[in-house]
């Protein structure tokens, strides 16, 4: 590590830890305003009704040898037709592709799968379990497990982090990559370095860097979290309470918190991205303009890290975008899928 990292990371340090401090303050204070609830999450221990419905598909489990782990998934559709494996965001869990498992598998096989330390797959302990090369392998190992030779992937927000990965690295294994509002390398640090709208919305991200306060923050009212983060814009509809209490079951399981919180906590954020070459796979970006947390910028030039990429905007979609507008973003996805002739 050189001079130049080593100032990036202690400026990086005092900053989360500044964040940290106000967050912390505000906490407090709500919480001696609320009472001795405020920190409180209700346990739910049945799994709702919801995440069950056959219409989503049908539950299994994969363990992966290599990896030592074994990963929750939900399938739909024939295996005898072309391969889709979803990777979902924070705090989400497989059941954000719920609407594209109901729709696509008509001509598809739709897999969307739980990521290591969410919802039903396992949850290692430290932090380190939580590295970028694991995270990747999970899902080479995975999709290879599936047994056939090419999918196509189609991720969001972190799941999408970790497709640019795998794209990147093994073009062999897919026949088209769709990003839905998920950040590349090299588009991400570009509008980072040059925006300060996006550094503000960045400042999570900063904030997940230190140790149990963004735990507690998320445990605020009975994880408020998602009426805040998902009911917002023009979509409220769209999760209606028996959703919300879907993500809600899964996050309120003991130990659910922190392993999602370790995938920041892993994030390298002096790592170049000046030798990363462009993606050879075929792309789709669909990017709901109205992200909270993500520039539009990064729709385009990440279009541009690609040899061959078509771009598409939803104008009143937020961050959440296939589950904002499904039926506009299925439609997409199937013109797009259609063209590569699978």
């Amino acid at each position: 590590m050189d001079a130049k990292q080593i100032i990036g990371l202690i400026i990086l340090r005092l900053l989360s830890a500044v964040i940290a401090s106000v967050v912390l303050a505000g906490l407090l204070f709500r919480r001696w305003r609320n009472g001795e609830s405020f920190f409180t999450i209700k346990p739910r221990p049945t799994q709702p009704s919801i995440l069950n419905d056959k219409k989503w598909g049908t539950h299994r489990y994969m363990t992966l040898k290599k990896q030592g782990i074994r990963l929750h998934y939900v399938e739909k559709g024939s295996s005898d037709n072309p391969l889709i494996v979803c990777l979902h965001g924070f705090p989400e869990c497989w059941f954000s592709w719920r609407h594209q498992l109901e729709s696509l598998s008509d001509k598809y096989w739709v897999v969307a799968v739980d990521m290591r330390g969410y919802a039903d797959s396992d949850k290692p302990s430290s932090k380190s379990a939580y590295d970028i090369e694991l995270l990747v392998e999970d899902i080479r190992e995975f999709i290879l497990g599936l047994g056939q030779d090419k999918c196509v992937l189609m991720a969001h927000d972190w799941g999408g982090a970790i497709a640019w990965q795998l794209v990147l690295r093994y073009p062999e294994l897919f026949h088209a990559h769709v990003s839905c509002n998920g950040p590349h390398p090299v588009a991400f640090m570009k509008v980072l370095r040059k925006s300060w709208k996006q550094l503000f919305m960045s400042w999570y991200m900063v904030f997940f860097q230190t140790p149990y306060i963004p735990e507690l923050s998320l445990r605020v009212n009975d994880l408020e979290m998602f009426e805040k983060a998902f009911r917002t814009g023009q979509h409220k509809e769209a999760y209606p309470d028996d959703v919300l209490e879907a993500y809600k079951y899964y996050y309120a399981q003991k130990g659910a918190l922190t392993p999602p919180i370790n995938y920041y906590r892993n994030i390298d954020f002096g790592r170049g991205t000046e030798n990363i070459p462009k993606v050879t796979v075929p792309t789709l970006i669909v990017w709901g303009i109205k992200d909270a947390y993500l520039s539009k910028e990064m729709a385009i030039l990440a279009g541009a890290e690609c040899e061959t990429s078509v771009v598409k905007y939803l104008d009143n979609a937020t961050h959440w975008v296939q589950q904002d507008e499904p039926q506009h973003v299925n439609s997409i996805i199937r013109e797009y899928l259609a063209s590569k002739s699978l």
